[in-house]
């Protein structure tokens, strides 16, 4: 495209695209947070318009450009005459900075018209904002020309220029543009290039190429690299990684680390992770296909290579331990758990040792996974003093904790310390769930402890959690094998209750229309909190009046005080009915009252009771 038109070419371009992307990120890859180093390549924030107009020029260009068309003359000419001759690479860029408040299309065309005044010679801020500003607009085919056409004015393409323009067209997808404009930028451009432009290509490259054709081509452009920093080499193993080539990767690291560079935690959260995913719980087994028999199979073996794969995962983690970096939180446990997987709980102990002693508050998770494999193991002294160590720290243990010990102390029939630490997930505040009451209830039923497993299994359904139905039956078993047919209608209608209440919060009307109609044909009365659930649940549907009639049959049937009974049964049922006279020194002041005081087995009256109501 001639020189001349430039700024035809821009315009129209600009008029194409009406949306405008979020501001990107910088150029470069971030640095490690425990070693913040400066970016490769900043990109112009591209921000508002306020405080940066710093001079009455540029104050005088944008409000001469941010009037609307009708009113300015279409060339810019006869508007900007005044200051063709103060213009300057400083004045252009306070300019372009107001890009908000002039438009595009304004902003685009006074750098056309500033850029022929002062032959495209610009320095390297107002280029490279330029840059900025058509690479976020994905104009690219601008770009290119921006750029070249400097070149050909005699003006300087700094490198960071050319890596905005590459980094761009890498997020695009736009792989082999980029690559193209890397190989040529110092034929064309007269811009050798340097680490930073090798760093955004390796980028592209590692990062945005989802073929995995360009890994090879990475590699050889990395080795172009008289002295790789640190984002050279974290771009490399991050590539590596990404397609496969491990080993490649690990050597890459062990590279870095004998020049005394530390890798970026992406690099570092990359690579161990896919080392653990290669040497993962799935990969443990192999198999084997046996063909040289009459009727071919397969046999599972150890699979060897996945536990060798572990061993450099740990040996990255200790590297970058020594060097001050440690990888993200989730990487830490994906890490412990393939090593509590594959049986190695010791070194999975030692990594959280040293995470620890940094990251206190980042290995809850971890600690959870170690306690579960040291149950599962039977090694329960030291998931109790794992457990004791993570209280100490101050976190929460979780449920699964909890049950994973209460599961193995009931497995091993110590019942005694499952039911220890089940007292201390209470006190803590851990609620425990229907898998924590079902292991101890099996477990007392187990040394004939039936007593206290009718006590978790009562306490467990007032708490809302419907038990198993062979659960029940165990204990209801023992309870009608040792005679307590009481305790056992008891926690019959307990369960009643329960399921009364259930089907009512659930919305099943015919369900619960049919438990309640069940338990007053056995006699059985629920308490007030079902009763107002069965009304609430039935006050808005159509059955309310048959749900009202079961309600009034309900009353009149369970009233305690029923014509048909005669006064002896009404005397035996009710506690006996006394006249109580409290007195004090003054004969004037004495009260007296009625008090209806429940008898004991032996007949006798209960005091407490009685000082309750005289009270």
């Amino acid at each position: 495209m001639p020189l001349a038109r430039l700024p035809l070419h821009l315009l129209r371009s600009t008029l194409r695209f009406s949306s405008i992307p979020k501001p990107l990120q910088a150029l470069a890859i971030p640095s490690p947070a425990s070693r913040p180093a400066p970016l490769p390549v900043a990109v112009p924030r591209i921000g508002p318009d306020s405080a940066l107009v710093s001079t009455p020029d540029a104050e005088s260009i944008c409000s001469l450009l941010s009037n609307p068309p009708s009113d300015r003359p279409p060339d810019l000419d006869g508007l900007l005459v005044w200051f063709e001759r103060k213009l300057t690479s400083d004045l252009v860029l306070e300019v372009l900075k107001c890009h908000r408040r002039l438009g595009r299309s304004a902003t685009l065309g006074f750098f056309s018209w500033a850029g022929f005044r002062l032959g495209f010679r610009f320095d390297d801020p107002v280029v490279e904002y330029m840059a900025d500003f058509l690479g976020r607009r994905k104009l690219f085919d601008d770009l290119k020309w921006l750029l070249r056409t400097v070149a050909r004015s005699n003006g300087r393409v700094s490198t960071r220029s050319v890596a905005i323009c590459i980094r761009f067209l890498g997020r695009q997808g736009r792989v082999g543009e980029a690559l193209s404009l890397f190989e040529v930028m110092e034929l064309e451009l007269n811009c050798p290039p340097d680490n930073l432009v090798i760093n955004n290509v390796l980028y592209v490259l590692c990062k945005k190429d989802l073929s995995g054709g360009s890994i090879d081509v990475a590699v050889r452009i990395f080795h172009r690299i008289v002295q790789p920093d640190m984002y050279s080499y974290s771009n490399i193993i991050i590539g590596l990684c990404r397609f496969g080539r491990l080993e490649n990767a690990f050597e890459v690291l062990r590279e870095m680390t004998r020049a005394t560079l530390v890798p970026t935690r992406t690099a570092v959260n990359t690579l161990i992770r896919e080392l653990c995913q290669f040497g993962g719980k799935d990969e443990l087994v192999g198999r084997v296909s046996i063909r040289k028999h009459s009727r071919p199979f397969d046999i599972l073996v150890p699979n060897l290579m996945a536990n060798g794969v572990l061993r450099p995962a740990v040996e990255v983690f200790h590297m970058i331990a020594r060097l001050g970096l440690l990888p993200s939180t989730y990487i830490v446990d994906i890490l412990v758990l393939r090593l509590c997987q594959a049986g190695k709980i010791e070194e999975a102990m030692g990594i959280l040792g040293v995470v620890e002693g940094s990251k206190p508050n980042s290995v809850a998770e971890s600690y959870t996974i170690i306690i579960k494999a040291l149950c599962e193991a039977c090694r329960m002294d030291e998931a109790c003093r794992v457990l004791g160590r993570m209280m100490n720290l101050g976190l929460k243990p979780k449920l699964i904790v909890y049950n994973s010990i209460i599961r193995a102390f009931c497995m091993l029939g110590n019942v005694v310390e499952a039911q220890k630490y089940f007292d201390i997930m209470n006190k803590r505040r851990c609620e425990p769930d229907r898998a924590t009451y079902t292991m101890l209830v099996h477990a007392n039923c187990m040394i004939q402890n039936w007593q206290i497993a009718y006590k978790l299994l009562m306490e467990m359904i007032g708490l809302g959690r419907r038990p198993h139905f062979d659960t029940y039956n165990l204990v209801d078993g023992f309870l009608k094998k040792n005679g307590e047919l009481d305790m056992s209608n008891k926690l019959k209608r307990k369960m009643e209750v329960q399921d009364l209440y259930a089907h009512c919060k659930a919305g099943r009307l015919e369900a619960a229309y049919d438990k309640l109609s069940s338990m007053l044909a056995m006699g059985f009365r629920p308490p007030i909190y079902a009763r107002d659930a069965f009304e609430c649940a039935f006050r808005k549907s159509p059955k309310w009046k048959v749900a009202q009639e079961l309600l009034k049959k309900m009353e009149v049937d369970h009233s305690p005080f029923k014509q048909q009974q005669p006064d002896t049964e009404f005397k035996e049922q009710w506690p006996q009915q006394l006249t109580i006279c409290s007195s004090s020194q003054d004969p004037c002041s004495c009260s007296i009252g009625t008090a209806f005081v429940p008898k004991n087995e032996d007949g006798a009256m209960n005091r407490q009771r009685l000082r309750g109501n005289m009270s």
